[in-house]
């Protein structure tokens, strides 16, 4: 048998490859070596940190000739990835001295990079081995914050988009959703870097990327099948303390069902968090340590914020009294600890407060203490609103019982009980809510007027803050007319409140949206939707009554949805339009079928989402 010198050529290519590979897999163990009199500890790749460089450096010089002869190197640079990993800059000397192997980096970067670009984009699973994506995030964590930031970028520039459909129909998102299930260290990474770009900016997109990849980590390891992942690797996966550490038992209340008891674990469990962290720091309480204890990204509150639906559970207890506790059979009170409260029981509207005021100020007791306050005087204001106007015990009761019956809710009447809040009606009590909680902010006598006119100033563009008066929409929506709907939605949006004139005995707002609110205002829409469809399934008896509630805050909100899409096609989006057109195109279908069936609904909507076709059929 012949064989052409190419053919050697290539053979023996592919077998000393292999065999480099070979001598590189085994070099990774971890082995007791001798050292004079001691022993070292060596974990990892036998190549020193010391010497990493120089070896990537040559193995993208062997890569590029490989490259070059057109012979297969992925195997190559997958192996020297890892050993690259493996290579530990520590010595540790039995039993306790360690040496630290110190040396420039300076060509470290380029090195790293050459060495990825070679690497193939495909993501796969089989064979367990270590996704390339995930040892480029070792090799080079700069890597990571760059996938990340192309995340959020995309977030930002698409704000229709929803997250989780697209984590698990965008291979390359999964693939990155995946590589942080595999490594809850690079997880906790991930979360820390948004966490603090949120600290920084308060923009909404980080925080709901933040909340959205949450929510999916928890969601892969659930059911890891779903997602792609081998049965045997799904079964080998961390369970969520990894990803979480020393936040197991809050982790199971936050990430469970919205309930009055779970309320009340989760209460107890932040005020005690909260004490014990002030005892940690002894009697001076205000301490810039403290501060930035309480909010950095291994605190309780961090996790808190990554899952919304308390925050906006607690604003509807906060407005919505002792009649919405009493249709869901909820307990009258909460115990708390005692840490400065004179009774260890609190009514569920004072536990709400003492919730919403630690997320808005979690790292001020001062500032703290005075949003309880407040807040109580804002909940007192509404009930004196509704005990006024001859609702609060008869309409409230009756509507939600009416949820409960089976065959209670007709789409085509709609609700029609007790007297409804209207825009002039709303717009007063929203300029109250404002009065109230600058007033309690600013009365403080620790804080010149400066830092209290400082502090107000972020208090009142806080997106959270802006978000509390969303309660009365959740609770009670059947108690604000379609204007009233607009004004606390367009408050909540964009902290700006619109201003209507009357019309044939109707109320128009005369304000024009701009881009960026009209946006705002359907995206918060599609995101209260989402809420409320969460809460009333783990809240009401029935299928029947979580899609009546449903329904009733869809057309509330539906006249300001669609004025916003119609302001956005009067633009015609003038960014990035036509993406931006077909996320909005899809979201409206998605939103069209939460719930019941409203003819007049499907109507107004129908006539939008052929607009938006049309719009599209042009492009």
């Amino acid at each position: 048998m012949c064989f052409a010198a190419p053919q050697v050529f290539d053979s023996v290519v592919e077998y000393s490859v292999k065999t480099i590979v070979s001598v590189l897999s085994s070099s990774i163990s971890c082995k007791v070596l001798p050292f004079e009199k001691e022993e070292i500890l060596r974990i990892g790749s036998s190549i020193s940190q010391r010497d990493c460089l120089e070896f990537i450096e040559v193995v993208n010089d062997v890569v590029s000739k490989l490259d070059q002869h057109g012979l297969s190197s992925g195997l190559l640079s997958y192996t020297a990835a890892r050993v690259a990993v493996s290579a530990s800059c520590c010595r540790y000397l039995v039993p306790s001295m360690h040496v630290l192997d110190v040396k420039s980096i300076d060509r470290r970067s380029t090195a790293i990079s050459n060495l990825l670009c070679c690497w193939p984009s495909n993501f796969s699973l089989d064979g367990h081995e270590i996704p390339l994506r995930l040892l480029s995030w070792y090799l080079d964590p700069l890597t990571l914050k760059h996938d990340i930031s192309s995340i959020l970028q995309e977030n930002m520039r698409r704000p229709f988009l929803t997250l989780s459909k697209e984590f698990y129909e965008r291979m390359e998102w999964r693939s990155i959703l995946l590589c942080l299930v595999l490594s809850p260290i690079m997880f906790i990474h991930t979360r820390a870097l948004l966490h603090d770009w949120f600290m920084l900016t308060d923009l909404g997109s980080l925080l709901e990327l933040l909340i959205e990849l949450v929510s999916m980590i928890l969601d892969v390891i659930s059911r890891p099948i779903c997602w792609g992942i081998p049965l045997e690797l799904g079964t080998k996966l961390p369970f969520s303390n990894a990803y979480f550490p020393n936040k197991d038992h809050l982790l199971r209340t936050l990430s469970g069902p919205v309930s009055s008891s779970s309320f009340q674990q989760l209460v107890h469990a932040t005020s005690k968090s909260v004490s014990l962290v002030r005892k940690q720091f002894g009697p001076i309480s205000e301490s810039s340590a403290l501060k930035v204890a309480s909010v950095d990204p291994k605190s309780v509150w961090a996790l808190a914020i990554c899952f919304p639906d308390w925050f906006y559970f607690a604003s509807v207890l906060l407005f919505s009294n002792n009649c919405f506790q009493n249709n869901f059979q909820l307990e009258c009170t909460i115990e708390v600890p005692n840490f400065g409260q004179t009774s260890d029981m609190e009514q569920p509207v004072a536990s709400a407060a003492r919730f919403i005021a630690w997320i808005l100020s979690p790292n001020n007791k001062t500032n703290q203490d005075l949003l309880f306050e407040s807040l109580n005087q804002v909940s007192e204001c509404w009930s004196l609103k509704q005990i006024d106007s001859g609702t609060r015990e008869r309409g409230v009761v009756d509507y939600w019982k009416k949820l409960k019956k089976p065959e209670c809710f007709d789409s085509k009447e709609g609700f029609s009980h007790g007297n409804k809040y209207g825009c002039q009606a709303i717009g007063l009590w929203l300029k109250e809510f404002q009065r109230m909680m600058k007033y309690g902010v600013e009365s403080t006598d620790n804080s010149s007027n400066r830092e209290a006119e400082s502090y107000n100033f972020v208090l009142q563009n806080s997106m959270l803050f802006r978000r509390i008066p969303l309660g009365i929409l959740i609770g009670c929506p059947s108690y604000v007319k379609e204007d009233g709907f607009e004004l606390l939605l367009h408050y909540a949006a964009t902290g700006r409140m619109l201003h209507f004139v009357s019309n044939n005995a109707r109320m128009h707002h005369v304000d024009e949206f701009n881009e960026k609110e009209a946006v705002a205002g359907a995206c918060l829409v599609f995101t209260l939707t989402d809420i409320v469809e969460r809460m009333s399934a783990s809240l009401l008896e029935n299928e029947k009554s979580a899609l009546d509630i449903i329904c009733q805050v869809k057309l509330g909100a539906s006249r300001y949805l669609i004025k916003c899409i119609e302001r956005l096609i009067e633009l015609n989006i003038i960014e990035d339009g036509n993406v931006m057109q077909v996320d909005l195109h899809g979201r409206l279908e998605r939103w069209q079928h939460q719930g019941q069936e409203m003819l007049k609904l499907d109507r107004d909507l129908d006539d939008a989402i052929k607009c938006l076709s049309r719009k599209l059929s042009l492009l």
